[in-house]
């Protein structure tokens, strides 16, 4: 799997985007809306670059504080199931000082997958550590389906259910 990046904008949330980001916000998950859709700029950018949200494929998900735990397990249960759902990338930021990020191919590590844990000067652009959410983005493929796809890969993939919520 290849890193799509903001090459493929788009007017409007992507239908397989919203099937995940349903699955994540409203069912046994938890987590909280924070967004899909937004033709902006990737914030902290500079020059100014196109956001992924601005493509449709991407989704912000909150968590409350007493969660971050889980939430760390839950980005990694992502990772490790990135093929699966068409995970692109995961953007993790309060993990450790200043946040980390998965993506399904990195330069450093020769183009497999794997997570960069963020520093100062090199991050996903929120600042140190302290955001309480997960920023996803997904394979066009899994993005431009109705939702099926998504959908189906999340049932086969709760046999290996995600960390338990606390």
């Amino acid at each position: 799997m290849n890193y799509t990046g903001n090459t493929d904008p788009r007017d409007a949330a992507c239908p397989g985007t919203l099937k995940l980001y349903d699955i994540l916000t409203r069912g046994k998950m938890g987590m909280t809306p924070l967004g899909v859709w937004a033709n902006r700029p990737m914030k902290g950018s500079n020059p100014p670059r196109l956001s992924v949200h601005a493509t449709g494929r991407a989704m912000d998900v909150g968590y409350k504080a007493d969660r971050e735990k889980w939430a760390h397990d839950f980005a990694d249960w992502l990772s490790k199931n990135y093929e699966a759902l068409g995970i692109e990338e995961i953007h993790d930021y309060s993990f450790g000082e200043w946040g980390r990020g998965f993506r399904c191919s990195r330069k450093e590590l020769g183009g497999k997958a794997g997570w960069k844990t963020w520093t100062a000067t090199d991050n996903g652009g929120s600042g140190s550590g302290s955001g309480l959410w997960l920023h996803l983005e997904i394979s066009p493929r899994m993005a431009k389906d109705p939702g099926n796809l998504i959908a189906a890969a999340w049932k086969q993939l709760n046999a290996s259910d995600p960390p338990p919520q606390p």
